[in-house]
């Protein structure tokens, strides 16, 4: 073997001895290190979570521990079931009808669970504030989160109600603490709970309940007479009901009801029209509402 030869037998072996050792290097030591650093500093940040979620429990245990007397039951279905049934007789001691509580999946919270149900019912708006005076009156965490009311047809003193309940369940104070029960809900007497309480109870007092609810309001007085033009070569009645913003198109024999009004449409003069009502014979005027029409006399009947 020549010099020449021998030298380039060294330079490749001391070429490949760096090449597998840069890879050892890279592959058994760099790397690994590398994604045990990043998994130190996940398992870190993590670890920094639930050590700030146990101070904050630990924080609310000790401040807090009257609420754990008026938590749902710790046993799932114990609260699945105890609360609606309470629900479906405080709808019924209130009086209102068409009772349906839906109960829904628990949502998982730091320091227990947040249990929802849907309430569907039917009835006056007293007696839907004697079911909400009861509810919040009530020894457990919960709150109403969404209100809706609407008016039943044909009885201006009924609303349909659908509503979404919240209800807490909270972890045990201690490990061998009796509570929150097992398989009980919460009873006796308790002070009321302040607004602020938890950060997350909330007094039904800060909505407004009527805001999309008319009960106790007859279209009538609102459904105003606002012209008689052609159409089609026939003549039409216009009114405009001024709650919902909506309106009504009849024509002369059409038969009308609106609110508490029931009538038919006879004549229709320049500025207004006669409307028959109960045997008797109206007048209302352009600008007027239906309730504002005036009987009149017999003897105006054409014969």
């Amino acid at each position: 073997m020549t010099p020449r030869n021998l030298i380039l037998i060294i330079c490749l072996a001391l070429f490949l001895t760096w090449y597998v050792a840069d890879w050892a290097y890279k592959t058994q030591y760099r790397e690994p290190r590398l994604r045990l650093g990043g998994e130190i500093t996940k398992l870190s940040g993590e670890i920094t979570v639930v050590k700030n979620n146990i101070d904050g429990m630990t924080q609310f245990s000790t401040q807090s521990r009257g609420y754990y007397y008026r938590s749902l039951p710790r046993n799932q279905n114990d609260a699945r079931s105890l609360y609606p049934f309470w629900l479906y007789e405080l709808l019924q001691y209130s009086g209102l009808e068409d009772n349906h509580v839906t109960p829904h999946s628990p949502a998982r919270l730091s320091f227990g669970a947040d249990y929802r149900f849907t309430i569907q019912c039917t009835g006056t708006l007293s007696q839907l504030s004697y079911f909400l005076f009861e509810f919040y009156y009530a020894p457990f965490l919960h709150r109403i989160e969404v209100i809706t009311l609407n008016p039943v047809d044909g009885n201006a003193e009924r609303v349909s109600c659908s509503m979404t309940v919240s209800a807490l369940q909270l972890f045990q104070y201690q490990v061998n603490d009796p509570y929150p029960m097992m398989n009980q809900l919460p009873t006796g007497m308790f002070p009321r709970l302040p607004t602020n309480d938890l950060g997350w109870y909330q007094t039904i007092a800060n909505r407004n309940l009527l805001q999309t609810a008319k009960g106790g309001i007859d279209r009538a007085d609102f459904a105003v007479l606002t012209g008689m033009p052609i159409v089609g070569n026939q003549q039409e009645v216009w009114f405009s009901i001024r709650t919902d913003d909506t309106s009504v198109k009849k024509r002369l024999g059409d038969s009308i009801q609106i609110g508490s009004f029931s009538g038919k449409i006879v004549e229709i003069l320049d500025q207004d029209i006669v409307l028959e009502r109960n045997g008797e014979r109206w007048l209302l005027t352009a600008g007027e509402s239906l309730n504002e029409a005036f009987a009149l006399p017999p003897e105006t009947a054409t014969k």
